[in-house]
């Protein structure tokens, strides 16, 4: 069961602001209990005291919120590009240089403001939040600085090609070359720090392009796929079969490799990660899809969908209000159960914030389209 009609009115995707050709009820599903998942870690990790962070619960809402987190997020990203009609370089890169300085938007929100004030009225001290400055509040790279730049680097990309064979060659290569290419440094500042984005290994560079790229590219391929499929439900069982094996192999890599399991490990995206999480994510993606297609179930998701249409406004709006939180609960402060407390809190207040930073974060982007847009929408519609 797909969540539009052919007769449905056009709808825009809230990270690319392209319009769908019809909505994948499962990407829907996985973008929303993407968000949902991140709301939860950041919560545990920013709110929770440190032991809770390797209690039963911690552990798995740690795991949930890897790979069905952020690298679904961007997968998705890539399967809205791949499912869309072609679109102009200028208007899908101007909107990712809009997510971008809405990064660093955020940045001031989420943490320079509140930690200037929390410092300044000792609510906080620079021993507790160490080794955060507002330096490095205010420089951070995130996922928000991430998808804007990958939104950049396809756009110039699709000028060339469509999603195919190409695209999968090159995230392949780019998560073989990540570890040599994050070693990259000039020398000199100014060069530098444009660099930094893209493949900066600076500690409050969390979300690079280089390796995260691979995985929008690969989802451009797959959403590609799933808008020519006649028989979706098959596609999506094949598309967990070649998971399975990807997990396989990633799990080999891992036992070669042998990489730490720690957050930042998880930033940098060794092959061994990015293999098992590629195979993680198709095998989610085909799980998600048996559960919109299981009406007991689908039709009690509506909020979840909804969150998946404003997913860039929810990830906005659950980080200030994580960053301001730590003025009323303190920074790492919460037991167990006041952390469960509050991540049921943080849901609910980021589900009804998103509603106003929605329009934001996207009001402008999501007026008349240019023409190549137009074009592209009608040849879809006529094809």
């Amino acid at each position: 069961m797909e969540a539009s009609r052919p007769n449905a009115p056009t709808a825009l995707n809230a990270v690319t602001g392209l319009a769908d050709r019809e909505r994948v009820r499962a990407f829907d599903l996985a973008a929303g209990l993407a968000v949902f998942f991140m709301i939860l870690v950041h919560v545990l990790w920013h709110w929770g005291a440190q032991p809770t962070w390797t209690t039963p619960i911690g552990e798995a809402i740690s795991y949930a919120a890897g790979p069905t987190a952020a690298p679904v997020f961007v997968f998705l990203m890539g399967a809205s590009l791949g499912a869309a009609p072609r679109s102009s370089f200028r208007s899908l890169a101007a909107r990712g240089l809009w997510l971008v300085f809405l990064g660093y938007v955020l940045n001031l929100l989420r943490g320079v403001i509140p930690a200037s004030l929390g410092l300044a009225s000792g609510v906080i001290t620079e021993e507790q939040v160490y080794p955060y400055t507002l330096w490095w509040l205010g420089t951070t790279v995130d996922l928000h600085h991430m998808v804007g730049l990958t939104l950049v680097a396809i756009a110039a990309l699709r000028v060339r090609s469509e999603p195919g064979w190409i695209w999968l060659g090159l995230a392949g290569l780019l998560v073989l070359v990540a570890p040599w290419l994050r070693t990259i440094a000039v020398g000199n500042p100014v060069l530098d720090a444009p660099l930094t984005p893209f493949i900066g290994s600076a500690p409050n560079v969390y979300y690079a392009v280089v390796p995260w790229l691979a995985y929008p590219l690969g989802g451009a391929v797959f959403g590609a796929i799933i808008t020519r499929a006649v028989d979706r439900p098959a596609v999506f069982r094949r598309a967990a079969v070649v998971g399975a094996v990807l997990i396989a192999v990633g799990c080999g890599l891992i036992l070669v490799q042998r990489p730490g399991f720690d957050v930042y490990t998880y930033w940098r995206q060794p092959a061994s990660f990015a293999v098992a999480i590629f195979g993680v994510i198709l095998v989610w993606l085909a799980a998600c899809d048996l559960v919109t297609r299981w009406p007991v179930l689908d039709r009690r998701l509506g909020i979840v969908y909804g969150w998946s249409r404003r997913v860039i406004a929810m990830y906005f709006s659950h980080w200030i209000i994580v960053g301001w939180g730590v003025g009323l609960v303190g920074f790492r402060a919460l037991d167990l159960g006041g952390v469960l407390v509050a991540m049921v809190a943080a849901v609910v207040a980021t589900s009804y914030l998103s509603r106003y930073a929605v329009k934001l974060e996207s009001s402008w982007w999501r007026r008349t389209p240019s023409e190549d847009d137009r074009s592209g929408v009608r040849e879809a519609r006529v094809a």
